[in-house]
């Protein structure tokens, strides 16, 4: 009989009690969030299932993309190949546009056919905050999956008291790729302004598979930029203006995730992406009713694109302007936020035909429009009940200019959630969430010609060409959450020691899925219309669990986390395609020499996805990856300020693939970075 995670999950939580004793407040072990769940909270206080990956951690891992940064997280996982300016992130089995991103609080929409969207360099973040399950009652579209929220550096994360300047150069090499990576910040304050400037730039070779084998077309270079301007005015305001930058050039298939075939022609793609953003803040100390952000912003992404085999330019422009307006008011034992929001989509293409007249995918010129309103309540009920609900009410409106149509709709997203502090080593928690994605301009109103089949003597002699059809019907996506989550925290169970156990476990109900229909020539009669067009489908459900173990004995470190995810269509009860495989990681590390050195090692182990549509030939095999590490920063004498990374990425050379990705993965890296700070 298979144990439903549910069953599995309140049987590892209770069993547990057994072995509780009174402990002390953790201290190593407790984050703090910063924008992903619009308020500032300890992980350990919401009924949210949240990740922390901090600067250190990133320093550690040396992560070639946010993405990768994410990579041994519990129920997360890259998708579309080791290509680093093309990968993307999943949360417990969604991923695209239903992973919602964020860069300081503000919304990165830009989705693109097979193009990437994470174009935030690691070293410009100081931390990513990863929300697992559905947040569209705080964040309005796009977060049926979650939500990967990124914070860049800013001088207040360096500056000590009483520094008015200072900054770090770091250099990088990584033997895989050959990758030489360059980064460096200066910061400052002078009277109550403080500044940031931080920019990167890295160039690398093809990629290295296992085996010693070459992923053709996966090399690149790229540029980042980080400037921050921050005004304190008085205490009790904050005025900070920022932009970033990042521009990336590749010889790359115009699907970066497969290889260069007769569909899929190379592309020498150049990619910017640009951000403006300005905050305000006002939180008097004497004002209980008042804690108020504002937030505008502007992003634009543009992807050039030379398909040399084709002899064609093509360019895609995707604009959002938005804003954000929220306050917190506490009234006795309430903590009531509430906020509206909006932005526009602007997306502008040019698909050459050249030497394929009618034979190209027509140009887009739209914009999608949200506007909305939140309100969320956190309320004590007693010393140990907590109360969390919100609401949120969204309209969206989509036009297509070239094609003069238009379509619009609204959603209402509640939640609400349940922490219950039962000792003072557990705390558990149960919560409902609903949630919706607006489908895209590109998903409602694409025309002209997807791809041609040339001509085949005998049987397609004037070949066949598959062409957009428009559904302008097209309804969002929605989601249901159901899920609970037990947090157990204990301190000097054999000394000097803290154990974090937590465990999450959930049922997401997605309905109208949309999904790309593409009508196979093959499969119909030569001369019949073939389309293709994106389709509400499935009805899926989305179960699984995640568990994470953190201890700490003195020096020594213990990381230990497990995630699976079953994906059945609730109609036929088959299993969904792209549900990752269940995974499993562990850290080991120990530190050394007064704190000055760390050193450890990561195993993980993937298996086998055989929860496969009944139609899916597919093979997907288990493999296992091991890493070492190590870190050196002295905090005084001849080598202050120095800090050295070094890490060995799948010893054993494995040759692999994860479950539904097309290229295999990266191979044997060797790592090596070295930071001076001043």
């Amino acid at each position: 009989m298979t144990k439903k995670p549910l069953v599995v999950a309140m049987a590892m939580v209770f069993s547990t009690t057994a072995y509780a004793q009174e402990s002390k407040i953790v201290t190593e072990f407790d984050e703090v969030l910063v924008t992903a769940t619009r308020i500032s909270e300890k992980v350990s206080d919401t009924s949210r299932s949240v990740t922390v990956i901090s600067e250190e951690k990133m320093q550690v891992s040396q992560p070639s993309s946010v993405a990768d940064a994410l990579k041994n997280e519990a129920n997360v996982s890259v998708t579309n190949g080791p290509r680093a300016s093309s990968q993307g992130v999943e949360i417990r089995g969604l991923s695209g546009p239903r992973v919602l991103q964020t860069i300081d609080g503000a919304r990165q929409n830009t989705n693109s056919g097979h193009r990437g969207t994470y174009f935030m360099d690691p070293e410009l973040l100081s931390s990513i905050e990863v929300v697992r399950g559905p947040a569209s009652s705080l964040w309005g579209s796009g977060a049926i999956g979650g939500v990967v929220a990124q914070n860049t550096k800013s001088a207040q994360d360096f500056l000590d008291e009483g520094d008015t300047f200072g900054g770090y150069i770091k250099q990088g090499f990584e033997t895989n790729d050959d990758k030489i990576k360059t980064s460096g910040t200066l910061y400052g304050l002078a009277d109550n302004i403080d500044w940031l400037l931080s920019g990167s730039y890295h160039d690398s070779n093809n990629i290295k598979i296992g085996n010693d084998q070459t992923l053709e077309n996966s090399a690149s270079k790229a540029t980042s930029g980080l400037a921050k301007l921050g005004w304190e005015p008085t205490d009790d305001q904050r005025l900070q203006f920022s932009a970033r930058f990042s521009d990336t050039d590749e010889l790359v298939p115009s699907n970066p995730a497969t290889n260069v075939g007769s569909s899929v022609p190379l592309v020498q793609r150049n990619t910017t992406d640009q951000n403006v953003t300005l905050d305000y803040s006002l939180n008097p100390t004497d004002n209980s009713l008042l804690d108020l952000n504002a937030t505008v912003y502007w992003n634009s992404t543009n992807y050039d694109e030379d398909r040399v085999t084709k002899d064609q330019v093509d360019s895609t422009e995707y604009d959002t302007i938005g804003f954000s307006l929220n306050n917190s008011s506490t009234f006795g034992n309430t903590v009531l936020t509430y906020g509206v929001d909006g932005y526009k989509d602007t997306i502008n293409t040019v698909r050459d035909d050249n030497g394929q007249a009618g034979e190209r995918p027509d140009d887009i010129d739209g914009e999608s429009s949200v506007w909305g309103a939140f309100t969320k309540a956190d309320i004590s009920l007693t010393d140990t009940l907590a109360l969390d609900a919100a609401v949120r009410y969204d309209t969206f409106k989509n036009e297509s200019n070239n094609l003069n149509q238009s379509s619009d709709d609204n959603a209402f997203t509640p939640s609400v959630g349940l922490v219950w502090k039962t000792t003072d080593w557990l705390t558990l928690s149960a919560r409902y969430d609903e949630a919706f994605r607006a489908p895209s301009m590109e998903e409602m109103y694409s025309t002209g010609t997807h791809y041609c089949i040339p001509s085949i003597p005998g049987f397609l002699p004037d070949g066949l060409c598959n062409t957009f059809e428009i559904n302008p019907e097209l309804k969002a996506e929605k989601a249901q959450n159901k899920e609970i989550k037990a947090d157990m925290r204990f301190a000097d169970l054999a000394g000097d020691d803290e154990l974090v156990v937590t465990l999450s476990a959930f049922r997401n109900d997605v309905d109208d899925f949309i999904e790309q229909s593409v009508s196979n020539p093959f499969y119909g009669i030569p001369g019949l219309e073939q389309t293709t067009s994106w389709n509400n489908v499935d009805e899926a459900k989305l179960t699984g669990f995640e568990f994470n173990t953190r201890y700490r004995y003195k020096q020594t470190r213990l990381t230990f986390n497990y995630g699976q995810t079953e994906g059945k269509d609730q109609t036929s009860d088959e299993y969904l395609s792209n549900i990752p495989a269940k995974k499993m990681g562990l850290d080991l590390s120990q530190t050394i020499m007064e704190g000055d050195m760390k050193f450890g090692t990561r195993f993980t182990y993937v298996a086998e996805q055989d929860e496969l549509p009944t139609d899916n030939l597919e093979q997907y095999d288990s493999y296992k990856l091991w890493d070492v590490y190590v870190a050196w920063e002295p905090a005084m004498g001849t080598f202050e300020g120095l800090r050295v990374d070094f890490a060995v990425e799948n010893i054993g050379d494995e040759e692999y693939r994860q479950a539904w990705q097309t290229l295999y993965e990266q191979g044997r890296n060797f790592k090596l970075s070295a930071r001076y700070s001043f």
